[in-house]
Parts: C-alpha cells; structure tokens; sequence
C-alpha cells in the first residue's frame, strides 16, 4: 500500500485500520483501505497501551505495563482515568456506550470476565469499578460469555453452554438503577457446530443496518491458521430465534482479534469505491495482513496495509473516527 505525506480526512462511514506496534507500541499507523493509503507517527497518549475497544472517537487504553485503565479521545487528545482494575486480562471482553454529546462523559465503561461471567462497570468519575455475576441455571456444564456489543442503548451477550450438546443464548443486560438486569431474549437455543475439522472458533456480535447479527469465525488446520467459514445469523426479536442469512447485501463487517480472541465488530454501509460490500474484513493475531471474505462466494483475498510495520508484535484494530484529519491525530510524525 502507498504512504501519504498529506494524510486524507478520515470520514464517517467507514472504520480506518489502526497499527499499533514497535518496542512498547509507540508508533501508530493509520489505514484508509478504500485507497490503499497510510500514515504513520506517534501518539503520546498511546504509548505502551493496548486499545480495549473504541466507541466514535473514544478509545478505552490499559497499560501494558501498570494495567491502568484510560479513556482516549482521539479527536481533542483528552484523557480521562478510569478505576483500576486488576482482575480483568487481556483476553476479557470490553463494551463502551457512547457518551450523549462530545461534552458530556455519561458513558458506560464494561468489562467481562468471559470465563467466571462477571461484570464490571463503572462511569467516568467513579473511584472503583462495581461488579455483578451472571448467574443461569445450567446443569449439564459450564457456562462462557463469549461476545457482546451495543445495541439499542443495552449490552447484548452471547453465553456459551458446554455439555453433550453445545449450545449458544442470547441475553441483555441492561441497567436498573445502579445493578444490571438480565433478560434471556432467545427462545429457542442454537446448537454448537461441531465438525472434526473446527478446532478453533471466534464469535461476534454487532449491529448491522439495525439488526443483531452473531458471526461464527470457524478455523481448522495446524494451530489453527487456515479460515474454513463463516456462519451469519441475524436475531428475529418477534420470533426470538436466529436466523442464517446467506449474504448482507451492501453492508460490510470488519472484524479484529487479539491473543486468538475476538475483539470487536463493526459494520458499515459500503458506499465508497474502494470498499468491497457483502464482505468480512478481518485480522489475525501475530499477522500484519488484512484478509478480506466475501459473502456469497466464499472466497479470501489478502493484502499487506503497511510494509513497514513490525511482522510479529503488531495490533490491528479498526476505529471510527468523526472527520477530522489524520495529521491531527498523529503530531510528532516519524
């Protein structure tokens, strides 16, 4: 891809890929995919951090070394602090609610613990983060949060049921008072695929032209490394059951993964020459590539964003930035 010296201006309808790497991640690389363009500086405020999600121009930072939590706006560079919290890793899921106006810091910061079910919430201001366990009657095994998004202005989240026959549910959590309130939405459970050559799975959750999709990443082949699918399923509220869709017309999905967990989701309404539509835009963990899936024809293309970014401790992640130009975001440049 091709370097820029006068970076474009960022604009709404599509995510950007961020490239953190270097010694302690010091350098940042942004990517326009719709023109096979970057550029490449520094952000101070991001040194040493890795991005736990993004909402807008919020990014939530923790710090590789002290493990304190941050709040990031890329567009003014303030920084707000958030409660320590220990006992969260890098593996756990993280969800921001987007914050009323640019003035205002009335969002929600979460964490879950997807192995023990626990939720960690708190406000900008807050001196600790407040917990809540989810609790489900489940006797044939144990029980894993392994996704959750934003949608509707309430936490949607995927519980993984082990047993003889796996099975995924879809819950909501939303806030009541100052606790969570949960709420089973799917009546009729979805069953676990599970073929021989599956050894490795993401799942997802994201909004996508106002509906709840859940994306099954299925991988197979030594450690894992070869893509053999996905499988899109789009929750029907009246029914409460998901449904299989087979292609998401104009839309398209960018997925990023970090320590072989999936990380976030974002869909876009692919509108601009250069973005490929009814496609998965997605990452790997240790891999500096961008692979692309397409929807209806199950193929996979590949392309190298940036030649010049570190081949093993690179994290790519995809932000959603309002438009603002990228020389305004990366000062210092290298």
């Amino acid at each position: 891809m091709e370097g820029t010296n006068h970076p474009p201006h960022i604009p709404l309808s599509y995510p950007w890929l961020i490239i953190c790497d270097g010694k302690d991640q010091e350098r940042q690389t942004f990517v326009d995919i719709s023109n096979n363009k970057f550029t490449t500086g520094t952000i101070s405020e991001m040194h040493n951090k890795t991005i736990c999600t993004s909402t807008r121009e919020w990014l939530v930072l923790k710090d590789l070394g002290s493990k304190d939590l941050c709040l990031l706006n890329l567009t003014s560079k303030e920084v707000v602090q958030l409660p320590r919290l220990d006992s969260i890793a890098d593996y756990d899921i993280c969800v921001l609610s987007s914050p009323s106006s640019e003035s205002k810091h009335d969002f929600h910061v979460m964490f879950i613990d997807h192995s023990r079910c626990k939720f960690y919430f708190c406000q900008p201001g807050d001196m600790k983060f407040r917990e809540q366990m989810f609790e489900f009657h489940w006797e044939n095994g144990k029980t894993t949060i392994c996704a959750a998004t934003l949608f509707g202005e309430k936490v949607y989240f995927l519980a993984w049921f082990s047993g003889q026959s796996p099975i995924y549910e879809l819950f909501c959590a939303e806030f009541v008072g100052s606790n969570l309130h949960f709420t089973k939405i799917t009546r009729e459970n979805l069953p676990s695929p599970t073929t021989p050559e599956i050894n490795f799975i993401n799942d997802y959750l994201v909004e996508c032209g106002g509906e709840l999709l859940f994306i099954h990443k299925m991988c197979g082949g030594w450690e894992a490394k070869t893509l053999l699918g996905f499988l899109i399923f789009r929750m029907d509220f009246s029914s409460q059951v998901w449904v299989q869709v087979s292609n998401i017309g104009g839309w398209t999905i960018f997925l990023s993964q970090h320590l072989n967990v999936g990380r976030k989701a974002i869909s876009c309404f692919a509108a601009e020459k250069g973005i490929r539509q009814n496609s998965i835009y997605f990452t790997k963990c240790f891999d500096r590539f961008l692979y692309v899936f397409d929807v209806e024809d199950h193929s996979i293309s590949n392309s190298l964003p940036c030649p010049i970014v570190s081949k093993h401790h690179s994290q790519l992640d995809w932000v959603m930035i309002p438009t603002i130009s990228v020389s305004e975001l990366c000062y210092d440049l290298a």
